[in-house]
């Protein structure tokens, strides 16, 4: 037969599958070559992107140089403390002074991979971005601590995508710079914490009037909940909030393996037994005010309340005591001789509005004395409620 006419078809050997059509295998080419061209153009915008909002970038090395503000205290005769000066109430302490429960629990709760992460969570960001996808809202937040640091000594809270692009390069920028317990003591030291606190060390002293040391577990995990919103956990304002992030944080330590089960349970039934301890002294108040303007005209405001200064006083606070007993007791002995000269106010008569702007009433009514707590000898506003023959009921 004439080869013209010839037609060999080729036999794959048994158990071989059939190679696909020509036009197949071209599709699939084309399919890989067009996803290699997108991942080419999404490197490459996101290197633009880098290269851009990198390079306005402060220099990290700053850190090294830098100093918070912290308090000016001031200190009697016998060496106790009687007063500060502050715009941030801020304690500095070193990593050692920080006990390892609270490290464990401010870990756990908000930086499960600080110790082995480069500055950015990647695992964490993926499980956060599938999360607001699913649920459809901004559900989880993904910044590691080093990212925290890195927005509150270098950018501005305002939320954008350029802002998150610069706090991840600066956060890597960081952890290329310093050691973990270096970035954890920065944090430590410069987190926002609520009602002018800042550092743990001050907000410790005034939550629970202890050191970072002598913190239970409780209290530890109390303060650690507190940099995600100090307002709205604040164990003062918000107590049944608090109380509920608290738990949050014992429950990321249990999960994280820091604590055991029946650590947890104690825990998570203890009270939040805050004893605050505020730091407007209430000892010879004119005294510590005629200190600070002498202070502010010798030194200046700025040095007075950023830069911590030490400063010893003669104030005898025995003395001091004793001497505003005395004139306690004198002006109590001269209000008695001049006789009851009857109420200060009626609420009723005169209606006097709360924090709603309503007026309050014989129930709702609440006097500025008694949001702290009675102390002997003082003397405190009363309402009354009901006056009888033989008694009158007062609140």
């Amino acid at each position: 037969m004439p080869n013209d006419f010839l037609s060999i078809t080729s036999v794959p050997p048994s158990g071989e599958p059939p190679k696909p059509p020509l036009s197949s295998r071209k599709i699939f080419g084309q399919f890989v070559f067009l996803v290699l061209v997108l991942l080419s153009a999404g490197i490459g915008v996101m290197a633009g992107l880098v290269f851009v909002y990198s390079s306005d970038l402060p220099k990290v090395r700053e850190l090294e140089d830098y100093r918070p503000d912290v308090m000016t205290e001031l200190y009697a005769d016998d060496g106790s403390q009687i007063g500060t000066f502050a715009l941030e109430h801020r304690v500095i302490v070193t990593y050692s002074q920080i006990p390892p429960v609270l490290r464990n629990a401010v870990i756990s709760i908000e930086d499960r991979h600080f110790e082995s992460h480069w500055g950015i969570d990647v695992l964490r960001i993926v499980r956060a971005g599938i999360t607001d996808i699913l649920e459809w809202r901004k559900a989880q937040g993904a910044s590691t601590l080093t990212q925290q640091l890195s927005r509150k000594m270098f950018l501005t809270p305002q939320k954008s995508f350029r802002r998150k692009i610069q706090e991840a390069l600066l956060a890597i920028q960081i952890e290329r710079h310093f050691t973990k317990s270096q970035i954890f003591t920065m944090y430590a030291n410069t987190v926002d914490l609520g009602h002018g606190n800042f550092g743990f060390e001050a907000a410790s002293q005034f939550f629970f009037a202890k050191r970072l040391g002598q913190l239970t577990l409780p209290e530890a995990a109390t303060l650690a909940g507190l940099p995600r919103s100090p307002t709205a956990y604040s164990p003062i304002l918000h107590p049944e909030s608090s109380k509920r992030r608290r738990d949050q944080v014992l429950a990321a330590m249990l999960d994280n393996g820091k604590i055991s089960r029946e650590q947890y349970l104690q825990a998570v039934a203890a009270p939040l037994d805050v004893n605050v301890q505020r730091w407007n002294y209430t000892i010879a108040p004119y005294f510590i005010d005629d200190v600070r303007q002498f202070l502010e005209r010798k030194y200046g405001t700025e040095a007075v309340h950023e830069q911590g200064l030490r400063v010893y006083t003669t104030l005898n606070v025995k003395l001091q005591k004793i001497a505003e007993h005395a004139l306690r007791e004198g002006l109590r002995e001269d209000d008695q001789r001049r006789g009851w000269r009857g109420p200060e106010t009626n609420i009723l008569k005169r209606p006097v509005k709360g924090p709603d702007d309503k007026p309050y009433t014989l129930e709702t009514y609440v006097n500025s004395d008694w949001r702290k707590p009675f102390e002997a000898d003082e003397f405190v506003h009363g309402l009354v409620m009901q006056v009888k023959p033989d008694y009158a009921l007062v609140r």
